[in-house]
């Protein structure tokens, strides 16, 4: 009769090997414990902050981007990488799991061996299928770490030793399983391929019964204490990573990635912004003890690429430091400079590409807000924009009668009490006072007249204060805000039309934190709906090719990437491309986080970068849909000297000069 495949659990192990490490097993358990305890502790003691809401959506997340590794598997080579050995790693820990619970809970309790026939067959197949796959990405993060040396990783001796530890516990597990089969010669042998060879390779090269017996046992006992103490030291080493990361993905923000967090009772808070550690909330803390230091944010950061002080790697794992006692004193001007925040474009970039989900931005404007309600040190000329922003309305000063001076010929209603209208247009300060981006704001009125659309402007409209909210200046952009919200309110606007992405996510992610909630909707949008509906129609054929490139607060933030691509490849000869950065992973202009109105320290800046990386598409006009992106793309080909080659247009503008 032929037997039936069984794991003989202890094989060659004496029962005082076994009672040793039952014992291990428990102290590797408490110091787990405790560690765990004075790290959950640690988070504890920053302020509250409620992430315990839609836990269907948190848990999904888990399984998306901590089990399924998708964010991860968003960069080729560093993604499989990683995947190939968390998943080489998740199955050796289930395996050990259910090996436990077969010999443990399964076996002793009710007598069913769990571990036999043909599930075993397949469970030590996909073990070592899993294993191999391990030491393939372990192989891989030392060619990466300590032989490529990309710039974002830190090939340090303590990532030494974290890949070597790996390494000696999953070989270690493989020569065990050889010496084991190797003297048993099970007929279902080859169903653990990578054991199989190896102990074949033991035996061709003459090892005897003892010898394998005598290797088996002292690996065993090696692999046992590796084992465990990888178990215990994992509170207290980088390997906490496997624990804080998920942690962080399932507390993740899931009210709009645009939307700042308000100081509430800003006129009585204690506390503006934050300038010591006590001051971030519980999961900010968790947020900094995520950070496994990958430096996915640095690559990503327009602010790094174009050489200022600003890597937002160095400021969470600084931050980090700073939780664990390892970096003393105060955070401002010591641990973290000013020109290292001022730096920041908010563009999300960072954010975006991290694994653990981490906050970047929101942590880097929290600390803004401290300099400049507490300190009152804002950076060069974003104080007087701020004062324009206060007193006239707009952030160049100009008189508030002007801003309806773009708008001279047009016949465009002017919203007054009683008035019924579908939408309100926010026409927004840049195409009010900017000539240049003027123009997006008459194309839109063209499209909109052309489509028969129920439209009027806001005589009584003024900056939100967008900019100063990113600079830091809470108390300005809730005086604003509110001012705003109440015209809006007072004529019953429910629909609200914008152009550009800053006032977009504004009034549509952060006004409804204040009481003002409409239904708001960017003209890309609206003008591919107008399009699909027939009510327009563009005929005129313009010969070129666009390239388009992405606004971050309309991509990045709001996830309007389509639209504009559509309404362009609607005009009739346009051929749409994109840059080589794009959608998601699009560069950011260098306008946002308050950059149009001030001057940073940089080696290159980064609408130059920008570019002369679509200069180098060939295309013949570069297609926008924020008049930020457009003033810096249009600033950068100045300086490049390549105003005849290169045209600048909002897509309302390509539109509208194909409907005449």
């Amino acid at each position: 009769m032929t037997q039936v495949p069984f794991r003989d659990t202890f094989w060659n192990v004496p029962g005082w090997a076994q009672v040793a490490l039952y014992v291990g097993a428990l102290v590797a358990i408490a110091v787990f414990a405790y560690g765990m305890w004075q790290r959950i502790t640690l988070w504890r003691a920053g302020g509250p902050e409620n992430r315990f809401d839609h836990v269907p959506q948190r848990l999904r997340l888990v399984a998306l981007h901590a089990l399924g590794q998708a964010r991860t598997l968003s960069q080729a080579y560093p993604g499989v990488m990683h995947a190939t050995m968390f998943w080489g790693f998740l199955a050796l820990f289930m395996g050990t799991v259910l090996a436990t619970v077969d010999y443990d809970i399964t076996l002793p309790l009710f007598g069913y061996k769990l571990l036999k026939g043909d599930f075993y067959l397949c469970y030590e197949t996909v073990l070592d299928l899993f294993g191999l796959f391990f030491v393939i990405g372990l192989g891989m993060a030392v060619w990466r770490r300590f032989v490529v040396r990309p710039d974002k990783v830190d090939p340090t001796a303590r990532f030494a030793a974290v890949l070597a530890l790996l390494f000696v516990i999953n070989v270690t597990g493989f020569v065990m399983e050889a010496a084991r089969l190797a003297v048993v010669q099970p007929a279902w042998a080859r169903w653990s391929p990578v054991g199989y060879a190896l102990g074949q390779t033991m035996l061709a090269a003459g090892m005897s019964e003892a010898a394998l017996r005598s290797t088996h046992l002292s690996v065993w006992i090696f692999h046992a204490v590796l084992a465990l103490g990888f178990i215990a030291i994992i509170p207290y080493s980088y390997f906490v990573h496997l624990i804080t990361t998920p942690l962080n993905i399932f507390f993740a923000k899931l009210t709009p990635r645009g939307a700042i967090a308000a100081i509430p009772n800003i006129e009585e808070a204690e506390a503006l912004g934050v300038s010591k550690l006590e001051e971030f909330s519980w999961k900010r803390r968790l947020d900094f003890d995520a950070c496994v230091e990958c430096g996915r944010c640095q690559a990503a950061c327009p602010a790094y690429l174009s050489g200022t002080a600003l890597s937002p790697k160095r400021i969470i794992v600084k931050l980090k430091r700073h939780l664990h006692g390892e970096l003393a004193g105060p955070i401002h001007g010591e641990l973290i400079k000013p020109e290292e925040l001022w730096a920041c474009t908010t563009c999300m970039a960072c954010v975006q590409e991290c694994p653990a989900f981490i906050d970047i931005v929101d942590t880097i404007i929290d600390l803004r807000r401290y300099l400049a309600l507490s300190e009152g040190a804002l950076p060069s000329t974003a104080p007087q924009s701020l004062q324009n922003i206060q007193r006239a309305g707009n952030p160049w000063g100009l008189p508030a009668g002007e801003r309806l001076a773009w708008a001279q010929g047009l016949d465009v209603p002017v919203l007054e009490e009683g008035m019924d209208v579908e939408y309100l247009y926010w026409v927004g300060c840049s195409a009010s006072y900017d000539r240049r981006n003027q123009a997006i704001a008459r194309a839109v009125v063209k499209i909109l007249k052309a489509a028969g659309v129920s439209f009027a402007v806001l005589a009584e409209e003024r900056c939100h204060a967008e900019v100063a909210r990113r600079l830091g200046e809470e108390y300005l952009y809730q005086t604003v805000a509110q001012e705003n919200i109440e015209n809006l309110n007072r004529y019953g606007v429910r629909k609200v039309i914008t152009h550009c992405p800053h006032c977009f996510n504004t009034i549509k992610n952060e006004f409804p934190q204040f009481g003002g909630t409409y239904e708001v909707v960017h003209h890309s949008v609206l003008i591919q709906e107008l399009i699909a509906s027939g009510r327009i129609k563009p005929k005129k054929t313009l010969d070129a090719t666009v390239v388009f490139h992405d606004s971050c607060y309309l991509g990045r933030y709001n996830g309007i990437m389509d639209a504009p691509r559509d309404v362009a490849r609607a005009v009739p000869g346009l051929r749409v491309i994109d840059p080589p950065r794009t959608r998601e992973r699009g560069l950011c202009c260098g306008g946002g986080g308050g950059h149009m109105w001030m001057e940073v320290k940089s080696e290159k800046r980064v609408n130059v970068i920008r570019v002369e990386e679509l200069l180098a598409t060939r295309a013949n006009v570069v297609g926008t849909a924020c008049p930020f992106c457009l003033a810096m793309v249009d600033l950068g080909r100045k300086v490049k000297e390549a105003e005849e080659t290169l045209a600048v247009k909002d897509v309302s503008e390509l539109v509208a000069e194909s409907l005449e």
